[in-house]
């Protein structure tokens, strides 16, 4: 096991812990795990490729431009998802919405970019460094980092700011938010947008570095999900150490034997953690509907 895997694993463990804090962040008042979440991750690619790669304006307006988009993305993601769900009056209809919206963005993204294998721009930072003689990227550093300061600017905004705390008091009880007057839908309209910037910007990030095509959105869902599941569902410093979790044992499985046993690993340990820890290393029993 090199040293280069363990930083390549915090790399892709910082990604996934960033879709995982995404899903944590929808999941709290609305009790709904978004399996369209991964699709965020596709946006912030497909602007990097299409603003850095193709049309030459650099990372800063990629950022702005970014941040717009997902920003709507989240508004949209909010109508298609929350809409049907309150309509059907099933405690089932948010699976069928979220995979109905994932197939929805996933096909655009296919119709955009159909030539396309991988959306690969240049890094913010190309090149690397070199610490106790192990080569880290720059990418690299810089999404660990971006990682680690969104989950503590976020554990922050959730403990220091009036949205924050109207956010903790919907996830406990929406029904007493409301005889409490904080505006629960505009808090869960807020969770979806916040989603899907964050994601965005992960896969902004994680474009120049990992494999990035328009249809692999429900992958990265699928690993921040196991991540937060890992961590606790409903926890942001679970969604970060369940993410660290789920990158480095993938990757250092797959440096060592190779194909999809990373993946095995990860689902193993999934199964093990769940057996000692039910509701995840940080989560607390929440009962979705």
């Amino acid at each position: 096991m090199s040293p280069e895997a363990i930083i390549d694993g915090l790399f892709a463990g910082s990604v996934y812990a960033l879709v995982a804090l995404a899903l944590t962040i929808v999941f709290q008042p609305t009790r709904i795990m978004n399996f369209a979440q991964g699709e965020a991750v596709i946006l912030g690619a497909a602007a990097a490729y299409q603003i850095v790669a193709l049309e030459k304006l650099g990372w800063v307006v990629t950022l702005g431009v970014t941040i717009v988009l997902a920003a709507l993305m989240g508004l949209l993601m909010e109508r298609m998802i929350m809409l049907p769900v309150r309509m059907s009056g099933s405690r089932y209809a948010w699976i069928i919405a979220t995979l109905a919206a994932a197939l929805i963005f996933q096909s655009l993204f296919n119709l955009a970019f159909i030539d396309v294998d991988a959306l690969r721009p240049n890094p913010v930072i190309a090149g690397g460094f070199q610490v106790a003689g192990i080569t880290v990227e720059w990418q690299e550093a810089l999404t660990i980092v971006v990682a680690l300061v969104v989950m503590a600017g976020y554990d922050l905004f959730l403990r220091r700011s009036v949205y924050g705390r109207a956010i903790r008091a919907t996830a406990h009880s929406s029904d007493t938010s409301v005889l409490m007057g904080i505006p629960v839908q505009r808090i869960v309209v807020l969770s979806f947008v916040i989603g899907a910037v964050i994601t965005a910007v992960a896969g902004m990030l994680a474009a120049p570095v990992i494999f990035v095509a328009p249809a692999t959105g429900l992958m990265f869902t699928i690993k921040g999900f196991t991540a937060a599941v890992i961590g606790g569902v409903g926890s942001p410093r679970g969604a970060l150490v369940g993410g660290m979790i789920v990158g480095v044992l993938d990757t250092v499985v797959r440096s060592l034997v190779g194909g999809s046993v990373g993946n095995f690993a990860v689902f193993a340990a999934l199964a093990v953690i769940l057996v000692v820890f039910p509701s995840g290393l940080f989560g607390k029993p929440m009962e979705a509907h």
